[in-house]
């Protein structure tokens, strides 16, 4: 009955633990079981020793599954990269290459124009190779921590146009237009000027490449609460949901059919995101495949 009867010399049984009356019977017979949960541990000993081992198996695959998926994936960035790497330089050194043959034709000092454009070419693609390797080594430096923020006391209205004025040239190239509505009443923040005009920078210049032919870049600045809130929207082809996620990772590019169609190491929106985080701040996008992308930083102001 799974019940407990005590060994006493009292007649009357204890009023938890009871056998049931039973009526028009002289006799009671009890068996104890003094140490019943222990004894069934005792038999079920191998199982639990075997139930452990077989879960610590379990989670030494689950470890080792994870660990072999997470050096694939590093192992995939790290390919990716060095293919864009490759891509990215190989274009200006040939460039640089095509020209500086032209201009060993000692006949070209007869032809002052030829001169001057391939003088002009050649001095383009250098400082393109330039802005790469430092955007690259940059990256690598802001990632480390090496860099010291030097934070000031900065408008970012006035940060906003000398970005766009310093962009002006690139996207003069596309045809482009910036629309620049600064509604924000307060608009001083404590930021790095360089640090944080290079985010700005960066995502204009993401805005070009995956926009269309005439990219259209609309910035509009508010205050919500105690917070500077920058929006910079655009006409381009948009992001799926899925690689919304993914893209303020690491090399991460957002696939848009051919691998070489759009230029960049997939460091742009990840230095933008650290910028902003190191700023004490938060950046968040919305988008939809063929309406474009909005990206909103918000910072807090100084009152």
């Amino acid at each position: 009955y799974g019940n407990y009867v005590p060994l006493t010399a009292s007649n009357e049984p204890s009023p938890s633990k009871s056998f049931p009356t039973w009526l028009n019977q002289g006799y009671y017979f009890g068996v104890q079981f003094p140490n019943r949960e222990a004894h069934i541990l005792n038999q079920m000993g191998i199982w639990i020793f075997s139930s452990g081992v077989l879960l610590l198996v379990v989670i030494f695959f689950v470890y080792t599954l994870f660990v072999i998926l997470r050096q694939k994936r590093l192992s995939e960035v790290q390919r990716d990269f060095i293919n864009n790497m490759t891509h990215e330089f190989k274009t200006p050194i040939s460039t640089i290459a095509v020209s500086t043959g032209v201009l060993k034709d000692e006949a070209i000092v007869h032809y002052p124009d030829r001169l001057a454009k391939y003088v002009g070419i050649i001095e383009k693609e250098n400082q393109r190779l330039h802005q790469q390797v430092d955007r690259v080594l940059q990256f690598a430096r802001f990632d480390k921590g090496d860099i010291e923020m030097k934070k000031e006391q900065h408008d970012a209205h006035e940060i906003i146009n000398e970005t766009i004025q310093a962009f002006a040239s690139t996207l003069n190239q596309r045809n482009g237009l910036i629309n620049f509505s600064p509604s924000a009443k307060s608009s001083i923040v404590h930021v790095d000027k360089l640090h944080f005009m290079n985010a700005l920078f960066n995502l204009l210049d993401n805005a070009v490449k995956y926009g269309s032919d005439n990219p259209l870049i609309q910035i509009h600045t508010h205050n919500k609460n105690d917070r500077l809130c920058i929006d910079v929207k655009d006409n381009g082809m948009g992001i799926r949901s899925e690689d919304l996620k993914k893209i303020f990772q690491k090399f991460y590019r957002v696939p848009s059919g051919n691998v070489h169609d759009v230029k960049g190491f997939g460091i742009g929106l990840s230095y933008v995101e650290a910028v902003i985080r190191s700023h004490g701040g938060k950046i968040a996008v919305t988008s939809e495949i063929g309406k474009g992308s909005l990206f909103s930083i918000h910072l807090k102001t100084v009152l």
